[in-house]
C-alpha cells in the first residue's frame, strides 16, 4: 500500500475508498491474496505488440471480401432499403455491424468467444488499454428494441461521443427530470420511488414509439405531417434531415433476414480464416501481463475489435465501403 500511495501520490484512505468502489462494482477480484482487475487490461507493451500483429490478420479478412464481393452486392440489391439508399450507406452497416461485428455468431461457435461472462450488471466482456481510445477498436455497434423497433447505430467518432439514435430514451429522460447532464438525469431518475419511475418510463416509452410511428408514416408517405411533438424529438436523433425527409433507413423483417443468412455464409469464411491463425494469437495473450488473470475469450474481444476496425479501414482506403458522414451510421429495423 505504501507504495502505491506514493507512486500515485494519492492517501492510502482515497485508494481503500477508490478499491472498494471498484469491488461494489465488480471490477476488482480478489486471487491468490492481491487484487486484480475484473477484465482484460492491455499494457503499453500490450497494445503496441497486439496491434502490430492483428495487421496481417485484418488484410486476409479483408481478402475474404473481397473475395465475395459479388455476394455482398447482390445481397445489397434484394434489400428493400436498397431502392432509396445507395451502397456507401447500406454497405457500410452489411459488412460491418452485422458481418464483421458477428457476436452472435462466436457465441453460437461457442469455441473462440463464447457467452459474455456474467457481472453484477449482465453479461458482458470488458476490457481497457493502457494507450488511448484508438487502441479500443474505434469502430462498436450501438442498438436498442422497443415494442416490435429496434433502432442501432454503428461506427465511431474521434471523441466517441454517442448522440446516435439508441439514446433517445436518455434525452428525453434528462428532459423530463430537469438535468442537462445524462449522468445526474440518471442519478436523479434512480432517487425517484419506483412508483414515479414506472410512470416516467412508460410516458418516455409513449413519447419514443409515437415518434417511430410517425417516422415510419412519413418513410412510406412523404405528404404525412409529423406532428411538432414528435419532430422535436426526431430531429434530435437525427432521424430526419433539415427538410423532414427520412433519412434513416427502416429495414424490413424480409431483410433483416437477408442479412441473417448473408452473416451465416460469411462468418463461415472469416471463422476459417481465424482458426488457421488460432496458434499465433494464443502466443500474442501469453505475451500480455493481463493473461495471468484474465482469460482468452476476453482478450479475443478487444483484439478482434481490432481485427475488424483495420478490415473496414481497409476496405474503405481502397473505395469498397465508405466512411459515413456523421462518423457512424443509424437505422431503424422492425420486426
Amino acid at each position: 500500500m505504501a507504495d502505491l500511495t506514493k507512486s500515485l501520490e494519492i492517501h492510502e484512505d482515497e485508494i481503500l475508498n477508490q478499491l472498494k468502489f471498484l469491488k461494489d462494482g465488480d471490477f476488482v477480484k480478489e486471487q491468490n491474496g492481491k487484487t486484480l482487475p475484473n477484465f482484460f487490461v492491455a499494457l503499453r507493451a500490450d497494445v503496441v505488440r497486439t496491434r502490430k500483429a492483428s495487421a496481417g490478420l485484418s488484410r486476409e479478412i479483408g481478402k475474404v471480401y473481397e473475395t465475395n464481393w459479388d455476394a455482398v452486392i447482390e445481397t445489397y440489391n434484394k434489400l428493400s432499403v436498397s431502392s432509396r439508399f445507395g451502397f456507401e450507406r447500406v454497405g457500410f452497416v452489411l459488412i460491418g455491424a452485422y458481418s464483421l461485428d458477428m457476436i452472435d455468431k462466436f457465441k453460437e461457435e461457442g469455441k473462440i468467444m463464447p457467452e459474455a461472462p456474467k457481472r453484477k450488471t449482465g453479461r458482458y466482456y470488458m476490457w481497457g488499454v493502457e494507450n488511448g481510445v484508438e487502441a479500443l477498436g474505434r469502430y462498436g455497434m450501438h442498438s436498442g428494441k422497443l415494442n416490435g423497433y429496434g433502432f442501432a447505430s454503428f461506427g465511431g467518432e474521434k471523441e466517441r461521443r454517442r448522440t446516435s439514435p439508441p439514446d433517445h430514451s436518455a434525452i428525453v429522460l434528462m428532459k423530463e427530470v430537469g438535468e442537462d447532464n445524462l449522468m445526474n438525469g440518471y442519478l436523479k431518475f434512480q432517487k425517484l420511488p419506483n412508483s414515479e419511475r414506472k410512470s416516467l418510463k412508460e410516458k418516455i416509452e409513449k413519447i419514443t414509439i409515437r415518434a417511430l410511428k410517425e417516422y415510419e408514416r412519413k418513410y412510406h408517405d412523404e405528404s404525412y405531417e409529423i406532428s411538432k411533438e414528435s419532430e422535436k424529438h426526431l430531429t434530435e436523433w437525427l432521424y430526419l434531415d433539415s427538410n423532414l425527409i427520412p433519412s434513416t433507413p427502416i429495414y424490413t423483417g424480409s431483410d433483416v433476414e437477408l442479412i441473417r443468412s448473408f452473416v451465416d455464409d460469411m462468418s463461415v469464411h472469416v471463422f476459417d480464416t481465424l482458426y488457421k491463425s488460432m496458434d499465433a494469437i494464443d502466443e500474442i495473450f501469453r505475451k500480455c501481463e493481463a493473461s495471468k488473470y484474465a482469460n482468452f475469450p476476453e482478450f479475443f474481444c478487444w483484439y478482434y475489435h481490432l481485427i475488424f476496425t483495420e478490415t473496414m479501414d481497409s476496405l474503405i482506403k481502397k473505395e469498397k465501403l465508405s466512411y459515413p458522414l456523421h462518423g457512424y451510421e443509424f437505422w431503424v429495423w422492425k420486426k
